[in-house]
Order: C-alpha cells, then sequence, then structure tokens
C-alpha cells in the first residue's frame, strides 16, 4: 500500500477498531457522527453510506441491548458488593436503575458505528466488498 492510499478492505478487527473510535469502519478517516445522536448520511472520504434502510438498525439495536443488559447486571453486582455485608437495597436499586436509564444512551453512537463494521465486513468477500 502507497503513502496516502486508505485500507478499505480491512478485517474485522480493525473495522471495529475504528469504529469504537466513531470513524467510518471502511476507511478511518472521516467521524460517522455529527453530534451524539445526529449521523452522517456517508462517508466524506471513501463515501461509504451509513444508512442502508428501513430496518438496518435492527443489529445496532441488538449490540446496544446486549451490552446494556451486561453493564447494568455488572453496576448489580458491583453495588451489590459494595454495600455486603448488609446491602443498602435502596441504594442498590436506585443505582442499577439508573445505569439502566443512561447505559444505552451512552453507548448508542458505539452500537451504531459496530453495526456498520460487523454489516460491511459481512458483506467481504475474497478483499471485495460487496453491495
Amino acid at each position: 500500500m502507497s503513502q496516502g492510499t486508505v485500507a478499505y478492505n480491512t478485517g474485522w478487527w480493525r473495522g471495529a477498531g475504528r469504529a469504537l473510535l466513531l470513524r467510518c469502519p471502511r476507511c478511518g478517516r472521516s467521524p460517522v457522527f455529527r453530534r451524539l445522536f445526529l449521523m452522517n448520511h456517508k462517508c466524506a472520504t471513501c463515501l461509504l453510506e451509513f444508512d442502508r434502510g428501513t430496518g438496518y438498525w435492527l443489529g445496532a439495536m441488538m449490540f446496544n441491548m446486549g451490552f446494556a443488559i451486561g453493564a447494568v447486571i455488572v453496576v448489580f453486582l458491583l453495588s451489590l458488593w459494595a454495600t455486603s455485608p448488609d446491602p443498602n437495597w435502596d441504594a442498590v436499586i436506585y443505582i442499577t436503575i439508573g445505569a439502566a436509564a443512561v447505559i444505552p444512551l451512552l453507548f448508542f453512537p458505539f452500537s451504531r458505528t459496530l453495526w456498520i463494521a460487523a454489516e460491511r465486513w459481512a458483506r467481504l468477500r475474497d478483499g471485495v466488498e460487496l453491495e
């Protein structure tokens, strides 16, 4: 790859790493989001379309829900452990409910970019990106 060339046909790990940085999973140069909940329609550098139509974001919702459930369970267990041996159930419940409300909102942009990377990776065959 010559200097200045963008690696478009990358594997899952590189695409996921770029997605976690909220950059385009294909080229890694342009941001996917303009603001926290406002996405660009396509990458300014490689022109990868981020929104592919109705129902496209179902996978992103799955990523978000899975991460949120796991994180809320961890928060519940940590708050239970922090207040042991005699748990303060009011504090445990309030902390867990707060985490359940906030974590999905914070993970929202990451779930979207990870879904774009996963869907793009699934379309890669023999080093050629299928549309």
